[in-house]
């Protein structure tokens, strides 16, 4: 991935997880338990590595308009006929925090291959 990929991949994961996380539901889909968590988890995953491994914006703020971004859509999911839940929040922010963990190790292995 190019550094100057960062932002456009950014922008694309988010509006996939914006369009995915608030459209409305008649029902939520079957899944096994938990499994929405590991979706939440996985996508925050996707959406902090991107910034955190060409480091443009530093860490701090990579970790809290990711963490915020999730907040937010848990905030607005109830007007949507969705349900919002404090363990998804919590399941974006590890996902934000491992993202950013991946972004750097993937940094240095970068570095040290230079």
């Amino acid at each position: 991935m190019r550094k100057y990929l960062d932002i456009p991949l950014t922008v694309v994961v988010t509006t996939v997880l914006t369009i995915a996380m608030l459209w409305p539901l008649e029902a939520p889909p079957p899944a096994p338990e938990g499994a929405d968590k590991l979706v939440h988890f996985i996508a925050f995953v996707a959406l902090a590595f991107p910034l955190a491994r060409t480091g443009r914006f530093g860490l701090i703020p990579v970790l809290i308009g990711a963490s915020a971004f999730g907040a937010i859509i848990e905030f607005i999911q109830p007007a949507l006929n969705r349900r919002a839940e404090l363990s998804d929040w919590v399941a974006d922010t590890l996902g934000v925090l491992i993202g950013i963990g991946l972004g750097l190790a993937y940094r240095r292995v970068r570095r040290h291959q230079s």
